[in-house]
């Protein structure tokens, strides 16, 4: 069954509110797990979806963006991750970041690598949609 637009839009800002909420206020560790398994499950009822629609040739393009994003997205956040390492300043950067969270600053490093590994990933998936798209065009 594929989702409708509106419900991924629901969903997206459920999930926007629940991380704020976390960041927050902190939360026992039993909800965070809790909202952590619902978010994997969406995810992966969107991933399912995408392979169960009806619409080929969206479902196509869908799946040529999931090949370029694990393909060249993946690599492409390995390849910033080891420059991130090698420069100074931009340690000096991540460390000023995550002394201002209210995490150790391990914890805070760890969050802004994840979170930066995933920017990634979806800027190659949206490009690589983008491109798929306009060449089929």
């Amino acid at each position: 069954m594929p989702t409708s637009t509106r419900s991924q839009i629901v969903a997206s800002i459920v999930i926007f509110l629940g991380v704020a909420y976390f960041w927050v206020f902190s939360p026992p560790f039993f909800v965070n797990v809790i909202f952590v398994v619902l978010c994997v499950m969406w995810s992966a009822w969107i991933f399912i979806s995408i392979f169960r629609g009806t619409d080929e040739l969206k479902s196509a393009g869908v799946r040529y963006a999931l090949a370029a994003a694990s393909g060249i997205g993946a690599p492409l956040s390995i390849a910033f991750v080891m420059l991130m390492v090698a420069s100074l300043d931009v340690q000096r950067g991540i460390a000023s970041l995550a002394a201002l969270s209210p995490l150790s600053p391990a914890a805070a490093g760890f969050g802004l690598g994840v979170s930066f590994t995933v920017l990634v990933m979806c800027a190659v998936l949206v490009t690589a949609n983008s491109v798929w798209w306009a060449s089929k065009r």
